[in-house]
């Protein structure tokens, strides 16, 4: 879970998975993602017919939930999974670990200084991550524990299948070694990232670098489906 960013574009003075969306059932975004990770190991559990009458047969699933937060609310973010028991998740199968910073530049491309002496340092985005795994350590204990596949997804994408087993089992089945899942965009305003190609490559192209002649356009070969 990437959930480096703060709420301040929502007006909500903390880190974004601690906001509530507005269901009736009140959740934050944190435990709702947290849940659905338990939900989908219970599912597993049933699925493998480890359960029996007065107990388990077998160990039960056990999924790592890994938490890439920032310097500015990793505390937070790790003080608040411990006050609400990690929503379900055992305490040890939950960790959190702070992406890095860079030298904070303005958008004319200077360095920002913090004072006559001190670079001015920004969190690193969301490509942070892979830097982070690793100086961490967190990618060493996923592969101590044998995880072959990691789903990656944002703390404000409410809408996502945690760990989607249809959609991991389909990558691993293509021999694929990454994938990405997408929904169309409401509009060709709206203010989000696109799938694109960048000096030929597949890259993630944020809404903020699109001009507005090109916001709307779409792959030839592709077509938006009819609503029914």
């Amino acid at each position: 879970l990437v959930c480096w960013v703060v709420g301040t574009s929502l007006g909500f003075d903390g880190p974004k998975g601690m906001y509530d969306i507005g269901l009736p059932i009140k959740a934050t975004l944190f435990q709702m993602y947290a849940q659905r990770v338990k939900r989908l190991e219970m599912m597993a559990d049933e699925a493998a017919g480890r359960f029996q009458l007065g107990g388990m047969r077998a160990p039960p699933t056990e999924i790592p939930f890994v938490v890439m937060t920032s310097p500015l609310n990793h505390e937070t973010t790790t003080n608040y999974f411990a006050q609400n028991s990690y929503f379900g998740l055992k305490e040890e199968q939950v960790r959190f670990f702070p992406q890095g910073t860079l030298p904070a530049l303005t958008p004319e491309g200077k360095i920002v200084m913090t004072n006559g002496s001190t670079l001015s340092e920004a969190p690193d985005g969301n490509g942070g991550i892979y830097d982070a795994l690793r100086v961490s350590g967190t990618l060493d204990v996923l592969e101590a524990r044998g995880v072959r596949s990691v789903h990656v997804f944002s703390v404000d994408n409410a809408i996502c299948k945690v760990c989607d087993p249809l959609f991991i089992g389909y990558c691993l089945g293509q021999g694929a070694a990454v994938g990405n899942k997408v929904v169309w965009k409401a509009s060709a305003g709206e203010k989000v990232g696109v799938v694109a190609k960048r000096n030929g490559r597949p890259a993630i192209i944020e809404y903020s670098e699109l001009g507005e002649e090109v916001s709307g356009t779409c792959h030839p070969s592709l077509a938006r489906p009819k609503s029914q």
